[in-house]
């Protein structure tokens, strides 16, 4: 069930889920888990180039290093 963060998961398996994380998890966390869950049919849309929310560039690039 996407967004629970299952007991005995480990936390790869929940973000491949759509399971529960946190911002300290990361940029690259959050961006799996929103793939997960759109996936798995939530309705959510990744955002469009220049879109509020979407990261800028310089953001993924600093979470790549």
């Amino acid at each position: 069930m996407p967004g629970i963060e299952i007991k005995g998961r480990s936390k790869r398996a929940n973000y491949r889920h759509g399971g529960r994380i946190k911002a300290a998890d990361g940029l690259w966390a959050n961006i799996h888990a929103k793939r997960a869950r759109i996936a798995s049919g939530s309705g959510e849309k990744m955002a469009k180039a220049g879109e509020p929310g979407r990261p800028t560039a310089k953001a993924l690039k600093e979470s790549q290093e």
